[in-house]
């Protein structure tokens, strides 16, 4: 598998299906180099990386569900609404539900439920992936 994603960000610890998606986990580290200086003195983890999590999730879903010859990206970022800071020893659980669009195979939407460990929401997420065959966009 090609790493064409936020290396060398690891954004997901676990991923796990569920009744309607999946379920991906993040532990956030203290030491964690990209803390360090967001924000100096109150540290918490970027929301972009939030969006880098759900992605990552989701793209590992699809293609392992599609198989080996398939790879998948990032076409858009619907919505995001952040509601809650994530910090040093929170763990932020991402609730994906993945739809394939019906006029569209190859396109997949993902709307993910972002909670700290403590259920406190810390985001809504609205992604599009496309999918491509063989590394093509053609497929």
């Amino acid at each position: 598998m090609s790493r064409s994603f936020a290396a060398p960000l690891d954004a997901v610890d676990q991923v796990e299906p569920s009744a309607d998606g999946i379920t991906a986990t993040k532990r956030i580290v203290a030491t964690d180099p990209y803390l360090e200086g967001h924000y100096p003195g109150f540290p918490i983890y970027p929301g972009v990386f939030t969006l880098e999590t759900v992605h990552q999730a989701a793209r590992r879903a699809v293609e392992a569900s599609r198989g080996p010859d398939v790879r998948v990206e990032l076409a858009a970022v619907r919505s995001v609404r952040f509601r809650a800071p994530l910090l040093p020893g929170d763990v932020l659980t991402a609730s994906c539900q993945l739809r394939v669009d019906p006029d569209d195979p190859r396109r997949v939407r993902v709307v993910a439920d972002c909670r700290r460990g403590d259920g406190v929401a810390s985001a809504k997420v609205t992604l599009e992936l496309r999918v491509l065959a063989g590394g093509s966009a053609d497929a």
